[in-house]
């Protein structure tokens, strides 16, 4: 410690003073480098749990930002399809895909298509990317987890993971507490349904419905060996396309046992016609020129991932 004292008894006169020495001034140093250390410590779990919250809701607003909020309503109680995948048929392949669109794919649009051939379009649906689906926050140019680093995307048979690696950066053992991988995952049941297709041909007697088979099919004309059954669908890529255009997609139908189809569509907008029509170059495709004998209305459709969906057509 320092010393100094003042001799009153001597006019102006001072005893000599004494700094710290050099091994005090280092204790003190040390208690002051535990002290910091103690205090620096006790408050890295309340900043690794602010960090593992942040990551945690980032995470969940990439879920929403893929497939939507399940808990949006329509004014008639229908449930609000949204989301990167509902338009445009696609998984993100990373983050970034959510922000700032794709070179790849075409921007939200509206598309028309003349589903019967006669000239005049009677399908129009909206696709494309519609983002940005995820907002970066201010002075933000990438987006980073908690602990500062970039999260990983990754799909497997349809599943899709964002991944955060916690707050050692990596996914090596040990991984305990908040150095553990934070991952949401989206499974297929979440923004897939499998629509049930069957068409049903009206009697022109008692107009009641009947199987299309192929006394009826006869019924309509000459070339029964070419007559099919089909339903032309329309939806994002739904020809495997990857631009997330609307596309059409014709799916045929058998002509004798169950006359039902099972096609697995993603979910968002689509719509659908059944048709009975002349395949004269026998190739199961609705080709220029080739003749539709019958046709349902058109189903306009906004699919719900979730239980098999069952569509009726009545071909008239």
């Amino acid at each position: 410690m320092s010393r100094c004292s003042f001799n009153s008894r001597v006019k102006f006169k001072r005893e000599p003073c004494r700094g710290l020495t050099l091994l005090e001034l280092i204790v003190v140093l040390a208690i002051l480098g535990l002290m910091t250390t103690v205090a620096v410590r006790s408050l890295d779990p309340i900043a690794n749990q602010s960090r593992y919250d942040a990551t945690r809701n980032t995470l969940n607003d990439l879920r929403m930002a893929t497939v939507g909020d399940s808990t949006s309503r329509l004014a008639d109680g229908q449930r609000l399809i949204s989301g990167y995948i509902a338009d445009t048929g696609l998984l993100p392949s990373a983050t970034e895909d959510l922000s700032v669109m794709p070179i790849a794919l075409i921007a939200y649009a509206l598309q028309s298509f003349d589903s019967d051939r006669d000239s005049v379009n009677d399908v129009s649906l909206s696709s494309g990317w519609n983002g940005p689906y995820f907002h970066l926050g201010i002075g933000q140019e990438e987006l980073n987890d908690g602990w500062g680093n970039a999260f990983d995307t990754s799909e497997a048979s349809g599943t899709l993971e964002f991944r955060s690696l916690g707050s050692d950066g990596d996914s090596i053992a040990p991984e305990d507490g908040y150095q553990k991988d934070l991952i949401v995952s989206i499974a297929p049941q979440e923004y897939r349904a499998t629509l049930v297709l069957r068409p049903f041909a009206i009697d022109d007697l008692s107009g009641a419905r009947i199987d299309p088979s192929d006394p009826w099919l006869a019924s309509l004309g000459p070339f029964v060996g070419t007559r099919r059954l089909g339903v032309l669908y329309y939806g994002a890529n739904a020809n495997g396309g990857t631009t997330g255009a609307i596309q059409e997609k014709l799916v045929v139908v058998p002509s004798s046992g169950t006359f039902e189809y099972r096609q697995l569509a993603t979910h968002g907008q689509v719509a659908v016609r059944a048709i009975a029509w002349d395949d004269a170059n026998n190739d199961s495709l609705l080709n220029i020129g080739e003749t539709i004998y019958k046709k349902s209305y058109v189903h306009h459709l906004n699919i719900v991932a979730g239980p098999d969906i069952r569509i009726e057509f009545e071909l008239r």
